[in-house]
């Protein structure tokens, strides 16, 4: 049960994608987590893991979070740099961002005005100036780069599954990866991780 999360979206990634060796990168409403898979199941932690406070002997994946997400707020900053996150309208997405007619700006958003995705209503974002757009995917593809890169064993290029209700706010191509794979079913695939185990 304890880290059966991260494991799930791990394994069901894995089996979605009929890959044994990749870094899944899994996009929620509120952050991305990225895990490394070695022949077909979660590299596993080094660190004892805490819960409640109490060291324990589990067990578990090694997983890193960054609060980056579907519904990360966009920020413009006075210099006129854009950020992205960590704060998020998490659930409430449906209700406050853009294109599905609230008034915050967030990386769902973005990847609708850029032509990512296709959810919500295009027209609402068109307010949104290219300019901001650009800066905010650039921000997107930045956090998730870094992430990737701390998760490497070694410099070479590595392929990434990327799955979640979030990923489509990933852009298609990233630094220091080979290929990208997304799933058609990745949005769920933590379900197909748990109904297989």
């Amino acid at each position: 049960t304890i880290g059966s999360g991260p494991t799930n979206s791990i394994r069901g990634a894995a089996y979605l994608a009929g890959k044994d060796d990749a870094i899944v990168v899994d996009i929620g409403g509120t952050t991305t987590d990225l895990g490394v898979l070695k022949n077909g199941f979660p590299r596993e932690s080094a660190i004892a893991v805490e819960v409640g406070g109490v060291a324990t002997n589990f067990r578990m994946p090694d997983i890193l979070s960054i609060g980056l997400g579907g519904g990360s707020i966009v920020r413009v900053q006075p210099d006129g740099s854009v950020t992205v996150g960590p704060d998020s309208v998490g659930y409430e997405i449906t209700e406050k961002a853009l294109c599905f007619g609230g008034d915050t700006l967030t990386a769902t958003d973005i990847a609708v005005r850029m032509g990512l995705a296709d959810v919500g209503d295009k027209a609402k974002v068109y307010g949104v100036s290219q300019e901001v757009a650009e800066a905010g995917l650039a921000e997107i593809k930045h956090m998730i780069e870094v992430a990737i890169d701390k998760m490497k064993t070694s410099a070479d290029d590595i392929e990434i599954i990327l799955v979640g209700g979030g990923a489509i706010i990933a852009p298609d191509h990233l630094a220091g990866v080979a290929k990208v794979i997304a799933p058609e079913k990745g949005g769920v695939a933590n379900a197909i991780g748990a109904s297989i185990s």
